[in-house]
């Protein structure tokens, strides 16, 4: 019976070595099939005419190659920190990540196996959305003591969040917008104008005297310009 050293079980489309002509024990012959390096095979050892030997066989395991798994990562917002990537999966492949982490855009990463793993690279999209920035209308200058609604809590956008400093109606302010946590936006700022530290004092054109009896014209409804 020809004698052939044991093979060690390969990974999938890893190279394999011919296997030998001539087996430990002296015998010469062929191999059939021819060898395949995705399945596990047998293989048939025939020896050459002329030998007292009789056939022996000899199986390679070929082991299919594992897909390293990951949890997916929850989107985050743009600037916000990121996790290092886990460098052994959920099914205990080892490995490295390409490119750097960035947490400003979003990026799909390769997870290539260390040498030596029966392992496919595998990939991972982490999604990083945009800031939005809040949106509101503008509000028209006010006079100095005017009465100054609340500033809206919730954008026009859909943004919720607080205002600083406290409404003031006698100084021209800019008002900070800070989102509520949770939420995917950036800060803003609102002017509201106080026209004046003074108080206006209107002027009309004057009226002729009249005689006792005339009809006393209309006195116009708006004041005139200042120069």
């Amino acid at each position: 019976i020809p004698l052939f050293d044991t093979i060690s079980p390969i990974c999938s489309g890893s190279s394999l070595p011919s296997l030998p002509t001539i087996s430990t024990n002296g015998i010469s012959g062929l191999w059939t099939p021819a060898l395949d390096t995705t399945k596990t095979t047998t293989y048939t050892f025939t020896p050459s005419l002329g030998q007292c030997a009789l056939t022996t066989t000899l199986t390679i395991t070929v082991n299919p190659k594992t897909t390293p798994t990951f949890n997916p990562i929850a989107p985050i917002c743009s600037g916000e920190s990121l996790n290092a990537l886990p460098t052994i999966s959920n099914n205990g492949i080892p490995g490295s990540w390409s490119p750097s982490l960035n947490n400003t855009t979003t990026t799909t990463y390769t997870f290539v196996p260390t040498n030596g793993e029966c392992a496919v690279t595998t990939s991972l999209t982490l999604t990083v959305n945009p800031k939005i920035t809040p949106t509101f209308k503008p509000v028209p200058d006010i006079c100095l003591g005017a009465t100054l609604s609340p500033l809206p809590l919730n954008s026009t956008n859909g943004i919720s969040g607080t205002w600083l400093p406290a409404l003031n109606n006698t100084a021209t302010t800019i008002y900070t917008f800070t989102p509520s946590n949770g939420q995917c936006a950036t800060t803003t700022q609102l002017m509201i104008a106080i026209n004046s530290n003074a108080t206006i004092t209107p002027l009309f054109n004057p009226i002729s005297p009249l005689c006792a009896g005339q009809i006393v014209p209309l006195i116009g409804s708006s004041c005139l310009p200042t120069s």
